[in-house]
């Protein structure tokens, strides 16, 4: 396989943002499916299933967290290349109050 017919999943980093964007939405959603689930398995008496969902709840809080710093992480370097490429327009200068 040639280097040159792989495909990079993340040219850009607005691409790895949104895919982050992605993710962070995915977690959430299963968050909420497995706190129902959570429920359910407790209801039901079944404690060895509950402490496995715990379980999972509390991976996906670890990912949670490791997702929102990844976007920061992100922004950041999305605004550090546009200060090293210029790409941002310096901010209009205020005009003094007593002019």
């Amino acid at each position: 396989m040639y280097a040159d017919s792989i495909q990079q999943p993340f040219d850009s980093i607005e691409s790895a943002q949104d895919f982050m964007g992605v993710l962070g939405e995915t977690v959430l959603d299963v968050m909420k499916d497995l706190g129902r689930e959570h429920q359910i398995a407790l209801q039901d008496g079944e404690q060895r299933r509950a402490q496995a969902i715990a379980l999972a709840q509390f991976k996906l809080k670890m990912l949670e967290c490791y997702v929102q710093k990844s976007r920061r992480a992100l922004n950041d370097l999305r605004t550090i290349r546009r200060l090293i490429l210029n790409e941002r327009q310096p901010a209009p200068r205020v005009m003094a109050a007593g002019s």
